[in-house]
């Protein structure tokens, strides 16, 4: 991922559904907090794109934790899922809201099982 991929992470991140599971906040990123916050992490940022070089997703792994964004548009089509189980190691960690059975399921076809539960989501490890 580069800054010339920042508008799209942005619009992923703030994708009604996406904001309704967060964990830290579910209001809105302003362009001014994600374009100063981004440079210090894009390196643990990939951008996912589909076989005809579309961009679909990102891809989130940082001190073990992983995350996955994938745009509504693309939702249902395995991407979730391949990009976790081929990405991801054994002993890497996803915190997932409560509710975000979609979420679940990628995870958990992607060899992710529940390990823990904390107040508003669970921890899933492979």
């Amino acid at each position: 991922m580069t800054m010339a991929d920042a508008d799209f992470m942005l619009e992923l991140k703030n994708q009604p559904e996406t904001r309704q599971f967060a964990i830290a906040t579910h209001d809105k990123i302003t362009k001014e907090a994600h374009y100063k916050w981004l440079p210090d992490n894009l390196q643990y940022f990939q951008i996912i794109e589909d076989n005809a070089g579309e961009r679909v997703g990102a891809l989130r792994i940082q001190n073990n934790e992983v995350s996955i964004w994938v745009d509504r548009n693309h939702w249902s089509k395995g991407i979730a899922s391949y990009v976790l189980g081929n990405e991801c190691e054994i002993g890497m960690t996803a915190k997932i809201v409560v509710y975000n059975v979609g979420s679940m399921r990628a995870f958990i076809r992607a060899g992710f099982e529940p390990i823990s539960f904390h107040e508003t989501y669970y921890i899933f490890q492979k």
